[in-house]
């Protein structure tokens, strides 16, 4: 986790600011969701250098709007913004304000007809104290208890909503982490419940400079008494032109991902994903975190710094990377290669009932090195005593990617390595039938890897990450037959761990590992799982795709 030492002071105040292209669409859809009403009030709560305003001047949507309040925390920004308010000829304020305080103040009766802007991008460790336990009872007296804190754009989000008239609008520019986010889900809901006409825009990648991660346009309007939940959300991807569809969405679904396929890739999945013959991964296997060492590249070494600083009495074996195993299973020999090269092929477990390191002097002269680098003092060093004595997690047998490019792979430890944090050890379920073999040999088909999409989550150049509730709730084909070819898929992995042949290989399996999985289902179950790893892989080499007509009616 980043500390506010290495964090820019953009970064820190959530300081990035809205193209004008975004800006464009957002008041579209003002534009189109407000029918033709005029002398509308207009919130924007987090001004920045005034784009949203600047945008008010050029758009026919301004001709609609009587009265503008902007907020914003730098005073500098606040007077630009508040002299392009002045050009703009519209009676409002740009106030120097923070924007979780001034709503505090500004009392029930101060609302809006209409809400735009780009809420800033904050992590909850960088919110002041005070600014914490406001986001918390924001989002407490809203119902979405728990979720406000997470990030910064949700608590302000959240608030310009509710100071939206019944029937009024919003348009605002949010991180893709409202779709998949788990702090997100309660906003998602709330959503649903206190909102009609939603859209979600989607760009590709690059459509906002220095943030690294991917936005979405989120518009709709503000409902009005006791109705019924909005189920039906419309979708727009300007990726490449535009395109737009519609999908009844649940407020119970863990993310929205889903809903990013087509009705046909969507009807597959949950029709497939609900088979008999599937089960949740958690079911048959346990995943967990492995040893968390707290300085990665001090505790795993090479055998070279191993000998060179007499470490090998606490050396332990060690797979360092998942790339470091290409097949489906990881064998002895395979570990002796990574011994015979530079890779890190050793853990150092200074474990209370072996000999102490202080007693010999190239290893205590080692650990002395790493104090002098401050990894003493580091969080999961600190709370040790002593310090250097890491809490080493047993081998599992098998290996799971907590990161990946393309997709996650299972691979079964023959070797009996221990592993860091960067790659997950799995138990099977005794009550589960199954074996080691089975998991990572039907692990790699098309509909698992589809959840594996739509469950996971992505952060910048498209990296796909999972945490263990995430695996958990993967699905799998639970077959016991799926042993018999795990050496022919072992074969196909290694020739390109990382490539669609062992997709297609494990899924010419996957009808008799599931009898009720007809041929065309398979192949669209791939479609809906390529459609959406192109999605994710594509911000790492994506420029924003620029539509002249980027809103629809």
């Amino acid at each position: 986790m980043l500390t506010k030492d290495v964090v820019s002071d953009d970064k820190l105040r959530g300081g990035f600011y809205s193209p004008e292209l975004l800006v464009d669409l957002c008041l579209g859809r003002v534009e189109a969701l407000s029918h033709g009403r005029s002398n509308l009030r207009l919130l924007e709560p987090s001004v920045g250098d005034g784009a949203f305003l600047r945008g008010l001047h050029r758009h026919p949507v301004g001709k609609l709007i009587d009265h503008v309040t902007g907020v914003e925390i730098i005073p500098q920004e606040a007077g630009e913004a508040a002299r392009v308010l002045a050009r703009t000829g519209k009676a409002g304020d740009v106030l120097t304000a923070n924007v979780l305080e001034w709503n505090q103040e500004a009392g029930s009766a101060n609302t809006f007809d209409v809400v735009v802007g780009n809420p800033p991008y904050v992590r909850f460790q960088f919110l002041s104290p005070e600014d914490r336990q406001r986001a918390i009872s924001l989002g407490s007296d809203l119902g979405v208890p728990g979720s406000a804190v997470s990030n910064l754009w949700i608590p302000v989000f959240l608030l310009s909503l509710a100071r939206l008239e019944p029937g009024g609008v919003f348009s605002m520019i949010v991180p893709m982490e409202f779709m998949t986010g788990v702090s997100a889900s309660r906003v998602r809901s709330w959503l649903l419940d206190h909102t009609r006409d939603l859209t979600i825009d989607f760009f590709e990648p690059g459509s906002f400079p220095a943030v690294l991660q991917e936005v979405v346009i989120l518009s709709g309007r503000r409902a009005g008494g006791r109705i019924e939940p909005c189920t039906v959300v419309r979708f727009f991807d300007h990726n490449g032109g535009t395109k737009s569809w519609e999908n009844t969405v649940s407020a119970a679904a863990s993310t929205w991902t889903s809903y990013l396929l087509s009705t046909a890739q969507l009807a597959a999945w949950e029709f497939a994903s609900k088979l008999p013959a599937m089960r949740r991964l958690g079911d048959v296997a346990r995943f967990t975190v492995s040893t968390v060492t707290g300085a990665n590249s001090f505790f795993c070494v090479s055998s070279t710094t191993a000998a060179e600083h007499d470490l090998t009495p606490w050396a332990m074996p060690l797979l360092p990377r998942i790339k470091h195993a290409p097949g489906l299973v990881f064998e002895t020999e395979e570990h002796e290669a990574i011994t015979r090269s530079d890779a890190a092929a050793w853990i150092i477990s200074f474990a209370a009932g072996d000999r102490s390191p202080l007693e010999s002097e190239r290893a205590a002269k080692y650990l002395s090195a790493g104090e002098l680098q401050g990894l003493n003092q580091r969080f999961k060093c600190r709370v040790r005593e002593p310090w250097f004595r890491v809490p080493i997690v047993q081998p599992g047998a098998l290996l799971l990617s907590k990161r990946s490019d393309l997709f996650p792979r299972v691979i079964v430890n023959r070797a009996g390595v221990v592993t860091t944090d960067t790659v997950y050890r799995g138990i099977v379920t005794p009550s589960s039938g199954l074996i080691a073999e089975d998991i990572a040999a039907s692990f790699h088909n098309s509909l698992t890897l589809l959840s594996v999409e739509i469950g996971g989550r992505s952060f910048g150049g498209g990296v796909l990450e999972l945490v263990p509730s995430e695996i958990s709730a993967l699905v799998v084909p639970a077959s016991s037959e799926a042993r018999t070819q795990i050496l022919s898929l072992d074969a196909v992995s290694r020739k390109a761990p990382q490539s669609e042949a062992l997709i297609d290989a494990t899924d010419r399996n996957l009808s008799s590992w599931v009898p009720d999985l007809e041929p065309d289902v398979i192949a669209t179950l791939r479609s809906a799982r390529q459609a959406l790893s192109t999605r994710r892989t594509q911000r790492s080499h994506g420029s924003f795709y620029r539509d002249e007509s980027l809103v629809e009616s």
